[in-house]
């Protein structure tokens, strides 16, 4: 489970690799430190090798912030692992940074106003 958790990290992050902006930059740094629990904004500008003011400062200029992009890289990973019937949304929540599955929850009813549960049975094919 953990290898397909992997492989979809990477094609997210490939997904990416096109893109060049420090938006996009970010996005793929914190899909690869989400899947080791570290997806924070240290830990971002260790991996960009860039200071947190000069971060911000270039976000700002991309019109946009850490925790924009952290939410985007979290909504997209969320429907892709949600997408994994193996993954409870439980796990997903803990893969994506969450300490509960109301905080997960609650984000991802602001994204696409509806719970996971919902978005499941809506969306996802069941075998």
């Amino acid at each position: 489970m953990y290898g397909q958790l992997i492989e979809q990290a990477e094609n997210y992050l490939r997904s990416l690799y096109e893109q060049d902006n420090i938006a996009e930059q970010l996005k793929r740094m914190l899909a690869e430190l989400m899947a080791a629990g570290e997806a924070n904004a240290d830990a971002a500008c260790r991996g960009l090798l860039l200071s947190r003011r000069t971060l911000q400062r270039r976000l700002r200029a991309e019109k946009t912030s850490f925790q924009k992009v952290l939410r985007e890289v979290r909504a997209l990973l969320a429907v892709n692992y949600l997408s994994d019937e193996r993954l409870k949304a439980l796990d997903v929540s803990m893969l994506l940074g969450y300490s509960s599955i109301s905080s997960f929850t609650t984000a991802f009813k602001s994204w696409y106003d509806m719970p996971p549960a919902e978005y499941r049975q809506k969306f996802l094919p069941t075998a």
